[in-house]
C-alpha cells in the first residue's frame, strides 16, 4: 500500500513547492513528475501483490491484486486527467500547485477507499477524498458561483457525513466491531428479521 503513503507526500511536496516555485511552467511540470511518479509506484503495488488478502495497519487495510490493479487504473485515470486538462487547470485558479496537492490528497483518500478493511478507515478516506474537493470546488475565489458551489457542497458533504456516521454506529451497535470480516461473521451467527 506504498501508492497511499507516496500520495500523501507528493501532496505535501506540491503544497510545499508552491511557496518556491513561483512560474506556472515549473508547478505543472512538478506536478506532471508527481502524477508520473505516483503511477509507477501504484504499478510498483500491482507487481508485489499476490492472490491473497495482505493486511496492513493493524488489519485496517487490505492489499490484493484485485485492489492494487483498481490503484493502477485509478492512478493512470489521474495521470490522464492531468496530462489533458493541465492549461485548463491554470486559468481557473491562482496558484497551480495547491490545486494539484489538493488532487494528490484527494487521490490519497480514494486509495484508503479502495482498501479498507475497516469501517473507520472508510469513514477516513471519505474525509480525505472530500475535504479537497470542498476546496476545489470554490477554487476560483473571484467567481461567486465558484464560492457558493463550495459552501453547498461542503453542507450537503457534512449531513451525509452525519448519516454515515450514524449509520457506523448502527452497524458497531448490531456487531460490536468495526472490522469488515468481523462484521460478516457476526451478521451470518444472527439471525435478523
Amino acid at each position: 500500500m506504498n501508492v497511499i503513503i507516496i500520495s500523501a507526500l507528493l501532496g505535501v511536496v506540491l503544497m510545499l513547492a508552491g511557496v518556491f516555485l513561483k512560474n506556472n511552467k515549473s508547478a505543472q511540470l512538478l506536478s506532471n513528475v508527481a502524477i508520473v511518479i505516483l503511477m509507477g509506484v501504484s504499478i510498483y503495488d500491482f507487481s508485489l501483490a499476490s492472490n491473497n488478502d495482505t493486511y496492513f495497519y493493524n488489519n485496517m487495510i487490505v492489499s490484493n491484486s484485485y485492489i492494487a490493479k483498481l490503484n493502477m487504473i485509478i492512478a493512470f485515470a489521474a495521470l490522464l486527467y492531468v496530462f489533458l486538462f493541465d492549461k485548463q487547470i491554470t486559468k481557473v485558479g491562482l496558484h497551480d500547485n495547491e490545486y494539484f496537492a489538493l488532487i494528490m490528497f484527494t487521490l490519497c483518500g480514494v486509495f484508503i477507499v479502495t482498501s479498507f478493511q475497516s469501517m473507520f478507515m472508510l469513514f477516513l478516506g471519505i474525509e480525505i477524498m472530500s475535504i479537497p474537493q470542498y476546496i476545489l470546488a470554490g477554487s476560483d475565489k473571484r467567481n461567486l458561483k465558484s464560492n457558493e458551489a463550495s459552501l453547498k457542497y461542503f453542507l450537503m458533504g457534512s449531513f451525509s457525513t452525519g448519516f454515515l456516521l450514524m449509520g457506523i454506529a448502527l452497524i458497531y451497535a448490531a456487531t460490536a466491531s468495526f472490522d469488515l470480516s468481523a462484521i460478516t461473521l457476526a451478521l451470518h451467527q444472527t439471525n435478523f428479521p
